[in-house]
Protein backbone atom coordinates (compact mmCIF):
# COMPACT_ATOMS: atom_id res chain seq x y z
CA UNK A 1 0.00 0.00 0.00
CA UNK A 2 3.07 2.07 0.04
CA UNK A 3 3.69 4.94 2.65
CA UNK A 4 0.04 6.59 1.87
CA UNK A 5 -2.58 6.30 4.54
CA UNK A 6 -5.43 4.73 1.95
CA UNK A 7 -5.39 2.58 -1.21
CA UNK A 8 -8.08 2.35 -3.70
CA UNK A 9 -7.92 -0.48 -6.63
CA UNK A 10 -10.71 -1.16 -9.05
CA UNK A 11 -10.80 -5.08 -9.42
CA UNK A 12 -13.05 -6.61 -11.55
CA UNK A 13 -17.07 -5.74 -10.84
CA UNK A 14 -15.09 -4.74 -7.05
CA UNK A 15 -13.42 -1.74 -5.96
CA UNK A 16 -10.98 -2.71 -2.88
CA UNK A 17 -10.41 0.12 -0.24
CA UNK A 18 -7.51 0.46 2.30
CA UNK A 19 -7.56 2.65 5.10
CA UNK A 20 -4.66 2.83 7.56
CA UNK A 21 -3.98 4.96 10.60
CA UNK A 22 -5.06 8.54 12.37
CA UNK A 23 -6.47 10.88 9.93
CA UNK A 24 -6.57 14.76 9.51
CA UNK A 25 -8.59 17.40 7.24
CA UNK A 26 -6.02 16.90 4.54
CA UNK A 27 -5.90 13.15 3.94
CA UNK A 28 -10.00 13.01 4.48
CA UNK A 29 -9.81 15.24 0.94
CA UNK A 30 -7.46 13.46 -0.68
CA UNK A 31 -9.06 10.15 -0.15
CA UNK A 32 -12.87 11.15 -1.14
CA UNK A 33 -11.31 13.06 -3.90
CA UNK A 34 -9.51 9.83 -5.17
CA UNK A 35 -12.74 7.70 -4.80
CA UNK A 36 -14.97 10.18 -6.62
CA UNK A 37 -12.55 9.56 -9.47
CA UNK A 38 -12.55 5.78 -9.33
CA UNK A 39 -16.31 5.78 -8.96
CA UNK A 40 -16.60 7.90 -12.09
CA UNK A 41 -14.42 5.48 -13.88
CA UNK A 42 -17.39 2.70 -13.57
CA UNK A 43 -19.55 4.58 -15.37
CA UNK A 44 -22.44 3.15 -14.78
CA UNK A 45 -21.40 -0.18 -14.05
CA UNK A 46 -22.66 -2.11 -11.11
CA UNK A 47 -19.72 -2.30 -8.04
CA UNK A 48 -19.43 -3.67 -4.61
CA UNK A 49 -17.07 -1.71 -2.47
CA UNK A 50 -14.87 -3.46 0.16
CA UNK A 51 -13.48 -1.69 2.64
CA UNK A 52 -10.19 -2.84 5.19
CA UNK A 53 -9.90 -0.22 7.85
CA UNK A 54 -8.17 -1.97 10.66
CA UNK A 55 -6.85 0.54 12.62
CA UNK A 56 -8.12 3.80 10.53
CA UNK A 57 -9.26 6.94 12.56
CA UNK A 58 -11.32 10.07 11.65
CA UNK A 59 -12.09 12.42 14.13
CA UNK A 60 -15.51 13.02 14.78
CA UNK A 61 -15.52 17.16 15.39
CA UNK A 62 -17.90 19.94 14.06
CA UNK A 63 -15.34 21.05 11.83
CA UNK A 64 -15.36 17.38 10.15
CA UNK A 65 -18.69 17.04 10.01
CA UNK A 66 -19.20 20.19 8.56
CA UNK A 67 -16.56 20.28 5.44
CA UNK A 68 -17.31 16.25 4.70
CA UNK A 69 -21.35 17.52 4.31
CA UNK A 70 -21.26 19.23 0.75
CA UNK A 71 -19.18 15.83 -0.65
CA UNK A 72 -21.10 13.66 -2.86
CA UNK A 73 -20.11 10.80 -4.09
CA UNK A 74 -22.06 8.95 -6.85
CA UNK A 75 -23.27 6.11 -5.80
CA UNK A 76 -26.14 4.94 -7.68
CA UNK A 77 -24.23 2.06 -9.32
CA UNK A 78 -23.21 0.73 -6.09
CA UNK A 79 -24.40 -2.33 -4.89
CA UNK A 80 -23.44 -3.47 -1.76
CA UNK A 81 -20.26 -1.83 1.02
CA UNK A 82 -18.69 -4.11 3.47
CA UNK A 83 -16.05 -2.57 6.06
CA UNK A 84 -13.38 -4.88 7.71
CA UNK A 85 -12.66 -3.45 11.25
CA UNK A 86 -10.95 -4.16 14.56
CA UNK A 87 -10.96 -2.61 17.62
CA UNK A 88 -8.83 -0.21 17.12
CA UNK A 89 -11.11 1.03 14.19
CA UNK A 90 -13.12 4.41 14.82
CA UNK A 91 -16.14 4.72 12.57
CA UNK A 92 -18.86 4.71 14.20
CA UNK A 93 -19.77 8.75 13.27
CA UNK A 94 -18.77 7.99 9.67
CA UNK A 95 -22.01 4.94 9.30
CA UNK A 96 -24.17 6.77 11.73
CA UNK A 97 -23.45 9.99 9.05
CA UNK A 98 -23.44 8.22 5.59
CA UNK A 99 -25.65 5.07 6.13
CA UNK A 100 -28.24 6.08 8.90
CA UNK A 101 -29.26 9.16 8.11
CA UNK A 102 -32.99 9.41 7.08
CA UNK A 103 -31.49 11.14 3.85
CA UNK A 104 -29.52 8.18 2.80
CA UNK A 105 -31.52 6.04 0.13
CA UNK A 106 -28.72 3.73 -1.01
CA UNK A 107 -30.28 0.54 -1.62
CA UNK A 108 -28.45 -1.49 0.43
CA UNK A 109 -27.53 -1.71 3.90
CA UNK A 110 -23.92 -1.05 5.29
CA UNK A 111 -22.33 -4.58 6.45
CA UNK A 112 -19.78 -4.41 9.00
CA UNK A 113 -17.90 -6.97 11.54
CA UNK A 114 -14.25 -7.60 13.03
CA UNK A 115 -14.01 -10.97 11.37
CA UNK A 116 -11.98 -11.41 8.42
CA UNK A 117 -14.01 -15.07 7.89
CA UNK A 118 -17.07 -13.10 7.99
CA UNK A 119 -16.05 -10.55 5.72
CA UNK A 120 -14.95 -13.24 3.13
CA UNK A 121 -18.50 -14.45 3.17
CA UNK A 122 -19.52 -11.28 2.86
CA UNK A 123 -17.72 -11.05 -0.48
CA UNK A 124 -18.50 -14.76 -1.21
CA UNK A 125 -22.50 -13.26 -1.77
CA UNK A 126 -21.31 -10.68 -3.84
CA UNK A 127 -18.29 -11.84 -6.06
CA UNK A 128 -17.17 -14.91 -8.44
CA UNK A 129 -14.11 -16.65 -7.02
CA UNK A 130 -11.25 -14.85 -9.25
CA UNK A 131 -12.66 -11.76 -6.78
CA UNK A 132 -12.48 -13.74 -3.69
CA UNK A 133 -9.37 -15.55 -4.31
CA UNK A 134 -8.03 -11.74 -4.95
CA UNK A 135 -9.64 -10.40 -2.15
CA UNK A 136 -7.99 -13.41 0.62
CA UNK A 137 -4.52 -11.88 -0.83
CA UNK A 138 -5.72 -8.59 -0.12
CA UNK A 139 -6.38 -8.60 2.85
CA UNK A 140 -4.15 -10.58 4.05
Amino acid sequence: MSTTPFHIEPFRNCILVTLRGKWDMSTNIQYLAKLSDCLKTRKGRPFHLFVDMRSWQIPNSDTFNQIKAPIKLDRRSQLSETWLEDEATDADHIAEKFFSAPSIKLGFELERTQSISEFITHCEEKADNVVLDYVRTWIG
